[in-house]
């Protein structure tokens, strides 16, 4: 291999001499190549000294090929042509879809990164990029194929998908029952130790409970769901959390489910949304339908039935 390679004559040689001849002017030929006048005379002077070939002269005051030059030429232009066929055959055999992704942090980590390794296999051909956006603090993503919304699900002028809709469950971390409960009945919980989350309201869960209370009072309040679920994992209090979202604290033992018999369903939910021509495209429907159909997981005991695709109405 390195005995041919010695004799293939530089590359960016090759394109000056057919530039130089196909246009008839050096100065067209520097524009298109974006170098210097000087640039294309050099480089078809070195490529004259590796060929020890004259291959244009002048006429008349015009620079014309010669012969050996015409020759040249010809073989020239047949190798730069099959480079650039193979090249461009090969990206139509395999072509990469980009798909943009915009997420909450706490969906984006706790929903989409688990999943990479699976969204790589079922979709091989489409690179995924992600981004985030916290609307709350007006942190918004660059405009994306794909929104993830955590919501009522009213975002009128686009497609919406209902992706993730689970019961929420109270849950704290062991240490903690052990320091303030014991919590055998909802009558031994105390609103102190009641964690709060300004998107997830506890309303849901009291009523589900048979209690009569007000939102809690207590000394930290989070506007993200993953930092409320971390907090109580990390002993600061009971937090409310969809089973699927805290999987790997349940796991390990951070976190235990209070009252498992006590579910309730949340007023808000996470939704993919997009325009109505970016659901056009077929992956972006079929990322949508197989995350949909992949979040719905009828092995755990906490999920709510799975519903009917709900989209708002466009125009």
């Amino acid at each position: 291999m390195s005995v041919i390679s010695s004799r293939l004559p530089p590359i960016h040689c090759l394109l000056a001499f057919e530039a130089r001849a196909r246009l008839e002017s050096g100065v067209l030929v520097a524009k298109e190549l974006n170098i210097t006048p000087s640039a294309v005379s050099h480089r078809i002077r070195q490529l004259e000294d590796f060929t020890n070939l004259t291959l244009f002269t002048k006429v008349n005051g015009n620079i014309v090929l010669t012969p050996d030059g015409q020759s040249y030429l010809e073989t020239v232009r047949g190798a730069l042509y099959a480079l650039s066929y193979f090249s461009t055959r090969g990206r139509a055999a395999s072509p990469k879809q980009k798909l943009r992704l915009s997420s909450p942090p706490t969906f984006a980590a706790r929903m989409l990164i688990p999943r990479l390794e699976e969204i790589r296999e079922q979709f091989p051909s489409i690179e995924v990029d992600i981004q985030l956006s916290v609307p709350l603090i007006g942190a918004k993503a660059e405009p994306a194929d794909i929104d993830f919304r955590f919501g009522d699900g009213n975002y009128p002028g686009r497609n919406v998908v209902k992706v993730l809709d689970e019961k929420v469950v109270a849950v704290c971390h062991p240490e903690f029952a052990r320091r303030r409960g014991p919590f055998k009945r909802v009558a031994d919980l105390r609103p102190e130790y009641l964690l709060r989350c300004s998107i997830d309201p506890w309303r849901p869960w009291f009523q589900a409970a048979g209690l009569d209370w007000s939102e809690p009072e207590s000394h930290f309040s989070f506007s993200d769901v993953g930092l409320f679920a971390d907090a109580a994992a990390h002993q600061a209090g009971i937090a409310l959390v969809r089973p699927s979202m805290v999987g790997e604290h349940l796991e390990n033992g951070t976190l235990a489910v209070l009252f498992p018999s006590i579910m309730a369903a949340p007023y808000y939910a996470y939704y993919a949304t997009c325009a109505p021509e970016s659901y056009q495209r077929p992956e972006v429907e079929t990322f949508i339908r197989w995350l949909e159909d992949n979040l719905y997981d009828p092995a755990s005991r906490y999920r709510l039935p799975r519903k009917p695709v709900r989209r708002a109405s466009v125009g």
